[in-house]
């Protein structure tokens, strides 16, 4: 007597096991392509924009220009000729140092420039800053002789007769230009105003004091 399974089980057709799971068949989807290219217009907008935002930082970093600051540091005297009789004569040879001071990232070339001595409203002597360049953050110290020569020198009132104390000011301009790589060339023009006590007794200069 036949199974009763085997009975029941539909005839598979000629040459397909029966045995055999029925084969199953998986859709793939894919995006439109319009998709793709959007997504794809996105990324490189957002990496132009991350770009120029790395490039802004930078340039206001490292290609922002300032002005270099010019400084008069030190002062002595070498050589000292006073009188005071019937006129006031005053003959001084002074050894200064001048500092420019560049906070750029590039060099600062700069000409040479004058520098003065004024008491008063008068100009009493002088002297010349060599030009040069310096580095970028870097301070470059410059020797400067400078005369002083006056005939009938006459104190102002705020002068002490006792201590015989000259106020007088140190002026300097200087003209350069300032190079960061080969994208920036700015030309840089800075000045120097220092105030010195000169003590006719002690024959010294008291601190500058510059702005």
């Amino acid at each position: 007597m036949a199974d009763p399974e085997s009975q029941m089980r539909p005839l598979a057709p000629d040459g397909v096991r029966s045995d055999e799971p029925p084969s199953t068949t998986t859709a793939v989807f894919r995006k439109p392509k319009h998709q793709e290219s959007s997504k794809a217009l996105v990324y490189i907008l957002a990496t132009i924009v991350f770009l120029s935002t790395i490039f802004l930082i930078i340039a206001s970093v490292f290609l922002r220009v300032v002005s270099p600051k010019l400084r008069l540091r030190t002062v002595s005297i070498q050589d000292f000729q006073y009188e005071n009789t019937n006129s006031t004569s005053l003959n001084i040879t002074m050894l200064t140092e001048f500092t420019v001071n560049n906070q750029n990232f590039g060099r600062y070339v700069f000409e040479n420039c004058n520098a003065v001595v004024v008491y008063g409203n008068s100009t009493i002597g002088n002297g010349v800053v060599s030009g040069g360049r310096v580095g970028a953050k870097k301070m470059k110290s410059i020797s400067v002789v400078m005369q002083i020569r006056s005939q009938n020198l006459n104190f102002s009132s705020d002068a002490s007769d006792r201590m015989e104390v000259m106020q007088i000011t140190s002026y300097a301009k200087m003209t350069g230009r300032v190079h960061v790589t080969k994208i920036v060339d700015r030309r840089k023009t800075i000045e120097m105003n220092c105030l010195m006590n000169l003590n006719l007794t002690s024959r010294s200069f008291m601190d500058p004091l510059c702005s």
